[in-house]
C-alpha cells in the first residue's frame, strides 16, 4: 500500500513550515509533514546554512522539498539527503517571481523534459520514494497534459494544487479534475480548510492524500477535526511562540511568528484592534501580554 493512502499531512511551505509549526501540525494530528523549500543548488554547493531546513533527529514521517533548475545539482542533493529524507519531494509548483525567474517552481512546469530529467536524477540517488509537487499548469488548466507526460519519469505521488502559476493565489483553487487523471496515487493540495473539503477530496474525488497549506496556518485544529475554545487557541499560540524562541534568537522569533499570531487570532473579538499594536511586538514577554489582553476583552464581555 502507498506509503501515504488515506493521510493528511502539513505541506511544504516557505517561510511557514519550519520546525516549530511541523511539531504543532504532528501534536494535532498531520500524519506527516514535510520540511520548507530547500534549494538544491545550495545543498548539492555545501551550503552549511541550507542544513538548518533539513528533517531533525526526533522527526518522523517528514519529506524533504527540493527546488531548483539543473538535474545535477538534483542529483548531488538527493546523494546528500540519502540517509536523512524518508521521501523527496521536487517543487515545480512555487508561483513566487524569483523562484519561477531561476527556471524553478512553476516555471519547470513550461519545460516538463526538464522536470522529467530532474525525476531521473533523484530517482537514480535514492532508494526512498521521489515525487512531484505541481500546480494544473503554468498559464492555463492542462493538467492532464501535464500528467500524462510525467507519468513517462515514473514518480512515486504527484500533488496537484489546483490554480495555474499566473493565477498565484486568487480565486478558487479547481477541485473536480482528479477523477479524470490517469494517474496514481494523487495528492491534493489548495483551499482546504474545513472538514468537509477533505471530505469532499477523499469520497468525491478519490484522491490518494492530501496537503494542507494555508488553511492549517494558526488553525491545526483542521488536523483532529475540532472546534478550539478561547483557552486552547490561547494556550497553543504560546506554546507555539516558545518553541519558535527556543529555535531562534529572540527578535528573529517575535517577527516570525507575527504571522502566525495573526492567524491564531483571526475572529476573534477585538483582535483586529488588537493588531494595531504588532509592530511594537519585541520579545516573548509582550506577545504574551499582547495575547492576555485579548483573551480579557474577551472575558469581560460574558
Amino acid at each position: 500500500m502507498f506509503f501515504l493512502k488515506n493521510k493528511v499531512g502539513l505541506a511544504p511551505l516557505a517561510d511557514y513550515s519550519d520546525y516549530p509549526f511541523r511539531k504543532i501540525a504532528k501534536e494535532f494530528g498531520a500524519d506527516f509533514t514535510f520540511t520548507e523549500m530547500i534549494s538544491s543548488d545550495a545543498l548539492a554547493q555545501g551550503i552549511k546554512k541550507t542544513y538548518k531546513y533539513l528533517p531533525r533527529e526526533d522527526e518522523k514521517n517528514i519529506g524533504v522539498q527540493l527546488f531548483g533548475h539543473e538535474p545535477k545539482n538534483f542529483s548531488d542533493s538527493a546523494r546528500l539527503l540519502k540517509d536523512k529524507a524518508e521521501w523527496i519531494d521536487i517543487n515545480a509548483g512555487c508561483p513566487v517571481k524569483k523562484v519561477v525567474r531561476r527556471g524553478a517552481g512553476a516555471a519547470l512546469l513550461k519545460d516538463l523534459e526538464r522536470l522529467k530529467e530532474i525525476i531521473y536524477a533523484v530517482k537514480s540517488q535514492v532508494d526512498v520514494p521521489v515525487g512531484v509537487k505541481i500546480r494544473v499548469g503554468y498559464e492555463e488548466n492542462n493538467v492532464e497534459n501535464i500528467v500524462h507526460s510525467l507519468n513517462e519519469s515514473q514518480p512515486d505521488y504527484i500533488i496537484i494544487h489546483g490554480r495555474t502559476r499566473e493565477e498565484f493565489y486568487s480565486g478558487n483553487a479547481r477541485k473536480d479534475y482528479f477523477k479524470k487523471l490517469n494517474f496514481s496515487p494523487l495528492g491534493a493540495s489548495g483551499d482546504i480548510f474545513t472538514q468537509k473539503d477533505i471530505d469532499y477530496y477523499f469520497n468525491e474525488q478519490n484522491v490518494d492524500f492530501m496537503v494542507i497549506a494555508r488553511g492549517a496556518i494558526g488553525n491545526p485544529w483542521i488536523f483532529n477535526n475540532t472546534a478550539p475554545t478561547i483557552g486552547e487557541i490561547y494556550e497553543t499560540t504560546l506554546k507555539h511562540l516558545s518553541l519558535m524562541v527556543k529555535e531562534y534568537e529572540e527578535v528573529i522569533a517575535i517577527n516570525k511568528f507575527k504571522k502566525f499570531l495573526v492567524a491564531y487570532t483571526k475572529g476573534i473579538y477585538g483582535a483586529k484592534e488588537q493588531r494595531k499594536k504588532l509592530s511594537s511586538l519585541k520579545s516573548e514577554k509582550d506577545v504574551i501580554e499582547y495575547m492576555d489582553e485579548l483573551i480579557d476583552k474577551n472575558k469581560k464581555r460574558i
